[in-house]
């Protein structure tokens, strides 16, 4: 699995009737910017990214994203995240006269 710096800009929502066996369906799409480092140093790819349904509702931010290879319907591989953590953001501290 690899690890990356994900900034996701906002979450798509997509949806409808499959014609094929006539269920309902739905899509969580990520529109990002992923930070990576090459031999090169530092790429950044802007694109989209399906996200699963235990994801769907995250919010706009920086996110350090797990991917993982899942076949897709087609049977191809494709990368698929499986994990988002918060990236960057501070904890919060006790009061230094918390004791008192």
């Amino acid at each position: 699995m690899s690890k990356q710096k994900l900034t996701i800009l906002q979450v798509v929502p997509r949806g409808g009737i499959s014609k094929r066996t006539n269920q309902p369906w739905e899509i969580h799409t990520a529109q990002c910017v992923l930070e990576q480092e090459t031999s090169e140093g530092k790429q950044i790819l802007v694109g989209t990214i399906n996200l699963p349904n235990a994801l769907k509702d995250s919010a706009p931010g920086d996110y350090l994203a797990e991917f993982a290879l899942q076949q897709s319907m087609e049977g191809k591989l494709e990368p698929r995240i499986v994990s988002l953590v918060p990236f960057g953001r501070p904890t919060a501290k006790p009061a230094a006269n918390a004791n008192a």
